[in-house]
């Protein structure tokens, strides 16, 4: 399935057998993230069946931002289906609110860009007209407000440490602050939702090779997918043998 906007979701499955509950399903969310975006994953969502090896649900990411409330819709919805959420060009603005609703993170250096909220006028498909100085504008000043109380609230939701909120608030000016390998890590937007590790390294302790590992081997080796696997944004089917192939390899760097 493809959307055409400004942003783009595209979606595609793979299966390993007939069985549904095999199905890999890749959904690549692409440009400014709106209420379109957010319709679009909503209609699709129920297609996740199941959590084969590597993912039921895998969301690649390549989005300068958007919509913030949208975005945060769009990770709750991908958080229940208990979606991998990899960056595969970058991840900027409202986008990390995407990025930090995957039971699994995974992010380059440098692709995941975080700034203190914003007002701005935009059109249906997010893209941005103009920006608003709050200082000058009570409404947009009290829309602000809001804004930046929901979104610690989310980030709890999603587990994320409150560091990664007073990090976005010190970065208030224009463009966007890039985050290190270990920023990415240190705030969360890197790495597992704790149960879903314990629950799926049970899944891999029982499995014959090449994928039997322990949690530490599974965490490390999933940490690789973003980096390795980024060449494959388009090419889904690519996408999943690739996380496949760095799951069973224990030497690959």
């Amino acid at each position: 399935m493809a959307l055409q906007t400004s942003a783009e979701i595209s979606q595609n499955q793979s299966a390993d057998s007939a069985s549904p509950e095999k199905r890999v399903v890749v959904m690549g969310i692409n440009g400014q993230i709106s209420k379109n975006v957010l319709a679009a994953v909503r209609k699709n969502i129920d297609q996740v069946t199941g959590d084969p090896v590597p993912a039921g649900l895998i969301v690649l990411l390549d989005s300068p931002g958007g919509d913030g409330i949208a975005a945060m819709n769009i990770g709750r919805l991908l958080r229940q289906a208990h979606a991998h959420v990899f960056v595969t060009g970058q991840c900027a603005s409202a986008c990390i609110f995407v990025l930090a609703s995957g039971v699994v993170r995974g992010a380059p250096a440098y692709t995941v860009g975080i700034h203190r909220g914003r007002i701005t006028v935009s059109d249906s498909n997010a893209k941005i007209i103009r920006e608003i100085d709050v200082k000058d504008n009570p409404e947009a000043k009290k829309l602000l407000d809001q804004f930046e109380k929901f979104a610690p609230q989310y980030f709890a939701e999603m587990g994320m440490p409150p560091d990664l909120f007073q990090a976005m608030q010190s970065h208030q000016y224009r463009g966007v602050y890039r985050l290190s390998s270990q920023e990415i890590v240190f705030y969360g937007l890197g790495g597992f939702e704790p149960s879903y590790l314990d629950k799926r390294a049970q899944l891999y302790e029982s499995l014959a090779n090449p994928y039997r590992m322990d949690k530490d081997e599974l965490h490390a080796r999933t940490m690789k997918v973003a980096s390795r696997c980024a060449e494959f944004d388009r090419k889904h089917t690519q996408f999943i043998q690739c996380y496949k192939q760095v799951l069973r390899d224990p030497y690959l760097n």
